[in-house]
């Protein structure tokens, strides 16, 4: 367990606020066509605090999962912790959201959405955890 006691948990901590900031930010400025494109109306928004705390528990162990990626790879500068975490987030989570909409009949253009935020979030992590060690 030495890798999770030598990780910087304030840059984790920082790297999940930067992503909870950037979904925030993101579905606030493409709140209508998100919502278009998964079918949903005000109405069907959640805006409960449970959902938000869960929102932010999931950040927490994204960052920390990033975190010891980027350790792990020796990465040790903002540029490259951006790269990394942009990769990842194309690579696994966009292709995996990709996948999923493929069989479950999901609008195209909710996976670009999603994708996007995905890839940005974890491009802005990134940064964060591999600039600040």
């Amino acid at each position: 367990m030495d890798i999770l006691t030598n990780l910087n948990w304030l840059a984790v901590l920082a790297a999940a606020v930067a992503g909870f900031a950037t979904g925030a930010i993101w579905y606030g400025v493409f709140a209508k066509p998100w919502m278009a494109a998964a079918g949903l109306t005000d109405d069907d928004i959640q805006q409960e605090a449970s959902t938000y705390i869960f929102a932010g528990v999931l950040q927490i162990v994204m960052a920390i999962t990033l975190a010891v990626v980027i350790a792990q790879t020796g990465i040790a500068s903002w540029l490259g912790g951006a790269i990394l975490g942009f990769v990842i987030g194309i690579s696994l989570v966009t292709a995996n959201k990709a996948l999923n909409a493929a069989f479950q009949g999901t609008s195209r253009n909710l996976v670009i959405i999603d994708g996007l935020h995905a890839a940005t979030a974890f491009a802005f992590m990134g940064a964060i955890l591999g600039g600040w060690q």
